[in-house]
């Protein structure tokens, strides 16, 4: 099938089912790229069980994507979905530093019970890959929406947002000629009752 087939949205917005409409960040005109994979139900109850088993999970680790693998089967608590769950997560680092060409990896990932950054913002990275394994995804401006939130930060638009599951690609401030003009986000709320499982993914410093 023809990625033309699988994208929806606009071109400031790109959304398909195939992992190959991550590319399309590299179009100017670009700021956010969706993808809408298909996760097997071992990985998504696997992502249920982490709060129960570990606590507040918070891992964080600049690493080759190679060795993300062997990083995450010791951080995370065992379990017969854990292999499947690691390769899931492996698959998505490979894939982001591959499409960057990076040799090593930002990696985050964790349990949160509060928003991380409530307020809306860009990032000051090239691109940021966000992803909700559970509970309420990262809320988002459409371009519309963006140019009535430039004009008055103290105005809150509506917004748009993540379903959990889906993988995003957010574009910043520090992609080449895109100053002022990144993704503007936030985090959406959350409690002990209303819990997100949180991976992130950047350019290694």
């Amino acid at each position: 099938m023809l990625l033309e087939q699988n994208l929806t949205f606009s071109r400031y917005a790109v959304s398909g089912t195939d992992a190959s409409v991550l590319s399309e960040i590299y179009n100017p005109d670009t700021q956010i790229c969706i993808w809408n994979p298909q996760f097997s139900q071992d990985v998504l109850e696997y992502a249920l069980t982490l709060r129960q088993g570990a606590g507040n999970l918070s891992l964080r680790q600049v690493i080759a994507p190679l060795e993300l693998s062997e990083y995450l089967a010791s951080a995370l608590p065992n379990s017969e979905a854990r292999p499947v769950f690691i390769n899931e997560i492996q698959t998505i680092a490979e894939m982001f530093a591959y499409l960057f060409e990076l040799e090593r990896i930002g990696f985050r990932m964790g349990v949160l019970e509060n928003a991380m950054c409530p307020k809306f913002h860009t990032d000051k990275v090239p691109c940021r890959l966000v992803a909700t394994l559970k509970g309420k995804g990262t809320e988002w401006l459409n371009q519309s929406q963006t140019l009535s939130w430039r004009q008055d930060k103290t105005y809150e638009p509506a917004w748009e947002s993540l379903e959990p599951g889906q993988i995003a690609l957010l574009k910043g401030e520090g992609w080449f000629e895109n100053e002022g003009q990144g993704l503007v986000h936030r985090s959406p709320s959350a409690g002990p009752d209303d819990w997100r499982l949180f991976l992130s993914i950047d350019f290694a410093n």
